[in-house]
């Protein structure tokens, strides 16, 4: 791999460039449990969950409903209130369009 600044050879697996400093590649973003917004049948809770595990989220709610019959329907239900409460909800994106300034409210 070369440094995209000075063009030196560098580490396939080098996060800066040895010779010039320059940041390569991207930074990764560390995973976060969040309750989605486009993706809910209820809450949110389980698409969050299956986007932070790697899951199919089809999969995830079969598991979560058969968890919840089980144990006698309340254990089941309190914790997905509980986790409702405490997961935070995915941040709003909002779509800013070419040539319109964007103000801060």
């Amino acid at each position: 791999m070369y440094c995209n600044a000075c063009g030196n050879a560098i580490g396939n697996e080098a996060r800066y460039c040895s010779h010039c400093g320059t940041l390569v590649g991207y930074v990764p973003v560390p995973k976060r449990l969040v309750r989605s917004r486009t993706n809910r049948t209820i809450a949110g809770v389980c698409a969050g969950m299956g986007h932070y595990l790697d899951i199919d989220i089809s999969l995830l709610r079969l598991i979560w409903v058969l968890v919840v019959v089980f144990s006698g329907i309340f254990p089941g239900v309190l914790v997905y209130v509980l986790a409702w409460i405490i997961i935070p909800e995915e941040p709003l994106m909002i779509p800013v369009s070419a040539g319109q300034p964007v103000t801060a409210r």
